[in-house]
């Protein structure tokens, strides 16, 4: 059975129309053709998107052929996620649907979770990888249905209730998996995009960790203490950070219930915004910013004497010898401030921490800035009377470029004239070195957790803080979310909820896992040769690189597990849907 064109001429006009030809053999074994059916005009047919739902229709039937080899790799752990999250039908409860025979728009975005789990790549020839992945025997979608147009739509209508769905999830998760999200770590992220983008108000010019000016776009994660990213949004590239963790901690206060700890770095730690969160009823634990005099009310309220012993080791510490690891002291201090916008008193609560390696890194780096610094000014001492330094003027605005906040205020630098001549002198001031030095390693977190409390409880709430970054490194390098090829500003939106979706199963199987395992318990068989390992999202989903399938005249045969699959499946409780390769 076949489709045939067939083409009607009316006056000068053609018009084509498709029907469903059924060939067979007669009596006298003569191969014959008959209609099955007419199905219409075929501009018509692809106006109305019936081509589109009869070509779905056919390719879902279409079994392969025996010997047919598709990868598998880690969807049946994406699958498993996914069902249990309900994605596709939190997407598709939002959406309008034109007809089931061709994808729903939630079906897309699980296909492009699972691309971004499975195969992670630029995002392009998707139809490509999920012809030779198991798209259709796993999650029951035919990769030839997804083609850039398809893909390109699906984009277009997930964006304007990206943030329906993005909420919707972080409840499916609380609800479904039990995650605790009680405790929030919030932290931004820039990626950066190439191309012009002029009329873009995603894609803006902005201040990234580099501390260079370039078009990027913001996104924003809320983490959890297991390391599961609850919600992720993206911003404008040019969008303060203040305002940006604003907007997600309103959103998340109308999501979750009263009590929401949130753990912020500093763009929270000034005075104003800690009374605004505190109004709000957020509680809190904020890094104070060193411009709200943290040095000096520690050396006026506490002071090194002050200071007693945390009880605290970092996980990626606990293998070395005492005397290696981290040394914490710190002690915890009423913190009264005014609000500045109401007036009103705010009775909060601030640990000063003291650590040894901090203080090992600002002693160091503040001898490395004074290195370069009088480096620099020796340089210009030789060049005196010369081409570029004929006159004092010349010298003092070069000091003044070289004296950088690092190191302004620790050196003493004279420039005068002698005999027509500029001079200029340098030394470094120790007595200011000395001053700096009194508080190296330290830093104050804000809380306004009410009841008893320890500076060593706020220390290991703030500890798990790196958690946003592991994740955001997770969705720039593991999920490969950039480079961004899109060319309007619905789809990048879309492009970086749909990472935001794909990170949220990403942690979901990490913390799983872990749970189920024990704490601090190792995985044989993550690492190469065999080895042991604590088990992250990334070792897990590599894990199932290279498991494929085969289709034989008695059905699918699933290639062998190894150990290490094997354990991870039976630890999750996901079931085998095919049998194995005998051995």
């Amino acid at each position: 059975m076949y489709v045939k064109r067939y083409v009607v001429q009316r006056g000068r006009r053609q018009y084509v129309y498709l029907r469903l030809v059924q060939a067979y053999r007669d009596e006298q074994g003569k191969v014959r053709h008959r209609v099955v059916a007419s199905l219409g005009r075929e501009d018509q047919l692809k106006a109305s998107g019936q081509l589109d739902q009869l070509a779905a229709a056919f390719t879902r039937l279409d079994p392969p052929t025996a010997g047919t080899r598709r990868e598998v790799g880690p969807l049946l752990l994406v699958a498993h996620y996914l069902d249990r999250l309900g994605l596709v039908e939190l997407v598709d409860r939002r959406l309008s649907q034109r007809g089931r025979a061709q994808l729903s728009c939630g079906e897309v975005v699980a296909a492009l979770v699972a691309n971004r789990l499975a195969a992670p790549a630029p995002l392009y020839d998707v139809a490509g990888w999920a012809s030779s992945a198991a798209m259709a025997e796993v999650l029951e979608i035919p990769g030839m249905l997804l083609n850039d147009d398809r893909l390109g739509r699906a984009l277009e209508a997930l964006a304007p209730v990206a943030e329906e769905v993005r909420g919707a999830v972080t409840l499916a998760a609380i609800d479904r998996f039990g995650v605790d999200a009680a405790r929030l770590h919030l932290d931004l992220t820039t990626l950066r995009v190439a191309g012009a983008y002029e009329d873009s108000a995603l894609v803006r010019k902005g201040w990234g960790p580099d501390r260079r000016v370039a078009r990027q776009v913001r996104m924003l994660q809320a983490t959890t203490p297991q390391g599961i990213p609850l919600y992720v949004r993206p911003h404008p590239g040019d969008t303060a950070e203040l305002a940006c963790i604003g907007a997600a901690l309103e959103r998340l206060a109308q999501l979750l219930p009263p009590g929401l700890l949130v753990c912020a770095d500093s763009v929270l730690g000034h005075v104003k915004n800690l009374c605004a969160a505190d109004r709000a009823g957020l509680r809190f634990v904020v890094p104070l910013r060193d411009a709200s005099g943290v040095g000096e009310r520690f050396l006026a309220e506490v002071g090194h004497q002050g200071l007693h012993r945390l009880d605290y080791v970092a996980d990626r510490q606990r293998h070395l010898e005492a005397a290696r690891r981290t040394r914490y002291r710190g002690a915890l201090r009423p913190f009264h401030v005014t609000d500045p916008d109401t007036g009103q008193r705010h009775r909060l609560r601030v640990a000063y921490i003291w650590s040894s390696e901090e203080a090992n890194s600002v002693a160091d780096g503040r001898e490395r800035a004074l290195a370069r610094a009088e480096q620099a000014l020796g340089k210009v001492q030789r060049g005196l009377g010369g081409r570029y330094y004929k006159t004092r003027t010349q010298v003092d605005a070069k000091v003044t470029q070289l004296l950088v906040p690092a190191v302004r205020g620790l050196l003493q630098v004279t420039t005068g004239t002698r005999a027509g001549k500029p001079t200029l002198r340098v030394a470094r001031d120790q007595a200011a070195i000395t001053a700096a030095a009194r508080t190296d390693g330290v830093y104050a977190l804000a809380t306004n957790l009410p009841g008893r409390l320890s500076a060593t409880q706020v220390l290991r709430l703030y500890k798990d803080q790196p958690l946003v970054e592991l994740r955001h490194r997770d969705a720039k390098q593991t999920l490969r979310v950039r480079p961004i090829f899109l060319h309007n500003d619905d789809r990048i939106t879309a492009l970086v909820s749909v990472v935001g979706l794909a990170l949220v199963i990403f942690g979901l199987i990490q913390a799983d896992l872990r749970h189920t395992l024990g704490p601090d318990q190792h995985l044989d068989g993550l690492l190469p040769e065999g080895r042991a390992a604590r088990p992250t999202g990334r070792n897990i989903l590599a894990a199932f690189q290279g498991l494929g399938l085969t289709y034989t005249p008695d059905g699918i045969v699933l290639d062998r597990l190894t150990g290490t699959q094997r354990r991870i499946l039976e630890l999750l409780t996901i079931p085998i849907p095919w049998p194995e390769q005998a051995k």
